[in-house]
């Protein structure tokens, strides 16, 4: 299928396009996170009831996302990412429109985060896709690392440009801002991706379209390395959701930082993750090693983490937490990059949607092992090493991933 492949800068459009998507999804469903004071405010909750139902509404959304993930991802193997994509931001749109319309209705407003985890859950797999049909293999590890990275660059422009919006016209208008920003990309995805080599035969009947969510999920599991790279990445969010959910608080409570020293450091590290996700899928797609690549960045992640917990001074701690950042950001990047190696064309959207869903689900426990580490050590530092060892469970299991790479790249040539 080298006849499909993209080349030349309309494949740089596409892979920039695939990364505006990802980008646009993180931004919609992180608004929240930086707008929860003022959705407090306007509640008039107690410090304890924002801790308790703002959690709750930063928590529903990944339930959905959850579900979304492995029970719809297969049906972008039967109709194509063009329609996945530019469908799923649509709908996101609508829902971050009504959010902001009915934000003030609390019932509504779970609601409405549950419904955004459901229509995002589709959004990497699409990516995936795109990136296993129409790329070839010696430049997928960049094209994955590449709208991956957005997960960093979100965690930057929320900051620069969604909270200085949310101060100026309050959070419910800065939602519709949103939201318009989302209805134009769909449209751009709609008119410009394109799905050929992508589509099969559409199924007869809604029954028949769950028959066939079935048959992709179990074809996934089937294939082998699922279950080992599916391992790997599972461990690796494990620290991006610890580390990231509780990163402010555990410079604050933790190691002394003041709020305003968060200022310049949080950019600091995130920017770690984005160096470290484009540095090595380069180095992955140029030594075609990926797997020893993958568990050789995630040891310096655990080596990164179990430092942390020494750092003293704040210089010395923000480059622990660069560093951290850096190497575990290659993983997720990578283990699309590994399944889509092992996995065949038409099954890509299934495989990788089950692979997100556990693993962004079981990733959760990351935050609930730090908070279980403050709540019963009054400290951070048991559950960041609990966090540092999976990262060598990582390790392990994607290098154990290297016999199935070994055997793909023998089959592409």
């Amino acid at each position: 299928m080298a006849e499909a492949y993209y080349k030349g800068r309309f494949g740089l459009y596409v892979a920039v396009l695939l990364f505006l998507c990802t980008l646009m999804g993180y931004i919609a469903r992180s608004a929240i996170s930086v707008a929860l004071p003022f959705i407090s405010d306007d509640y008039g909750w107690t410090a304890s009831q924002e801790g308790f139902w703002g959690g709750f509404l930063l928590g529903i959304f990944l339930v959905g996302y959850g579900i979304s993930n492995v029970l719809l991802s297969p049906l972008i193997d039967r109709y194509g990412p063009r329609k996945s994509l530019s469908v799923a931001i649509a709908i996101w749109s609508v829902i971050t429109l009504l959010t902001g319309m009915l934000g003030m209705i609390f019932g509504a407003f779970i609601v409405l985060r549950l419904l955004l985890g459901l229509s995002q859950g589709v959004l990497f797999p699409s990516a995936s896709k795109v990136a296993r049909t129409h790329f070839e293999p010696r430049k997928r590890s960049r094209i994955n690392g590449l709208y991956m990275s957005s997960m960093f660059i979100s965690n930057l422009l929320i900051g620069l440009l969604v909270l200085p919006l949310i101060e100026v016209i309050d959070w419910q208008p800065a939602l519709y801002v949103v939201a318009i920003a989302g209805f134009a990309l769909s449209i751009v995805v709609w008119r410009h991706l394109r799905d050929d080599g992508d589509v099969h035969d559409r199924p007869k009947s809604v029954r028949e379209a769950y028959l066939d969510i079935i048959s992709g999920l179990k074809g996934a599991v089937k294939v082998k390395g699922f279950l080992t790279v599916t391992i790997a990445d599972t461990a690796m969010n494990l620290a991006w959701w610890g580390l990231s959910l509780w990163l402010p608080t555990y410079l604050i409570d933790g190691k002394g930082f003041l709020v305003d020293d968060l200022v310049w450091a949080l950019p600091m590290i995130y920017i770690g993750g984005f160096c470290g996700i484009f540095i090595g899928s380069w180095m992955s797609d140029r030594t075609g090693r990926r797997s020893e690549m993958t568990a050789l960045f995630s040891l310096g992640g655990a080596v990164a983490l179990f430092y942390i917990v020494t750092a003293s001074g704040q210089l010395e701690i923000v480059a622990s937490c660069f560093l951290m950042f850096f190497c575990i950001s290659l993983l997720p990047a990578n283990a699309y990059t590994l399944l889509q190696m092992i996995v065949p064309a038409k099954e890509t959207g299934a495989a990788t949607g089950l692979l997100n869903g556990v693993s962004n689900g079981l990733g959760v426990f990351g935050p609930v092992i730090i908070g279980l580490s403050v709540a019963y050590t009054n400290d951070f530092d048991t559950g960041i090493l609990i966090i540092a060892v999976a990262q060598m469970v990582a390790a392990a299991a994607v290098f154990h991933f290297r016999r199935y790479e070994r055997s793909a790249s023998a089959d592409d040539q």
